[in-house]
């Protein structure tokens, strides 16, 4: 028995199995929640009421309103998901897993040592390199160090602002890649205006504002390119995806 337990805990999943594993996981503590009578279901239906009402709010423009509701609505939903046996299951589960990892390469940790000498078939060496950027789960980023030639960006962030100047940065020949992805917080993001830019936005609720065009959204996702983006030598892409906050792009 342990030893099938080991063999699960090391195997390396796909996202399909893994999604599946958490679904079925989440599906046994469900019916947890509904024997022991911890599962409320009236207060779900009240907050799934209370966000989609917000979501009609916003149609109408009511924006006070929308937020009001959808904060209230989500609000209620967390509290029913993390109050629910399922919940502490689903992450009871993947503590223990990512437990397991973390001591397993610990355990087997050992220094690589990479041979640069050329290689007979034509392949090339590879060694490691520290991005810039570094990822954040909790806290507010901000860059605003000048003079270094920009390279692409791929910074993944959980609760806070991002603040990154490009303005003054060197932008090389080509296109630059900047992907920005985060949970609840603000993005913001200055470009320099002699460079074709494209830039591509998910966001589940806040505020976009490009360049001087400033809007509330919901549950968009837009893209915006200048007409000679394909054309100029220098250009940068920006692709940003955010569930709650606001999103600005700006000439400075």
């Amino acid at each position: 028995m342990m030893n099938k337990i080991k063999e699960l805990l090391k195997r390396q999943y796909t996202k399909s199995e893994a999604l599946g594993i958490l679904l079925s996981i989440a599906a046994v503590g469900f019916v947890i929640d509904i024997l022991l009578r911890r599962f409320s279901v009236l207060l779900l239906a009240l907050a799934i009421f209370l966000i989609i009402t917000g979501y009609q709010q916003f149609k109408q423009k009511n924006t006070f309103t929308a937020y009001f509701l959808i904060a209230i609505g989500s609000s209620f939903l967390l509290f029913t998901l993390f109050t629910s046996f399922s919940f502490s299951l689903l992450v009871a589960t993947l503590v223990i897993y990512y437990s397991y990892q973390l001591f397993r390469s610990s355990a087997h940790k050992s220094n690589i040592n990479v041979n640069i000498q050329p290689n007979p078939m034509g392949t090339r060496p590879y060694v490691q390199v520290d991005p810039y950027f570094k990822n954040k789960l909790v806290g507010e980023y901000r860059h605003f160090e000048q003079d270094y030639a920009i390279e692409d960006i791929n910074l993944q962030t959980g609760f806070g602002d991002v603040q990154i100047d490009l303005s003054d940065r060197i932008i090389p020949q080509g296109e630059t890649v900047v992907l920005i992805r985060g949970m609840v917080g603000n993005i913001y993001l200055n470009v320099p205006s002699d460079v074709g830019l494209s830039v591509q936005l998910s966001l589940l609720c806040g505020k976009i504002t490009l360049l001087e065009d400033g809007k509330t959204a919901f549950n968009v996702t837009q893209k915006y390119q200048s007409v000679d983006y394909q054309e100029t030598s220098r250009k940068i892409k920006i692709v940003i995806s955010l569930f709650v906050g606001d999103i600005e792009v700006k000439h400075r």
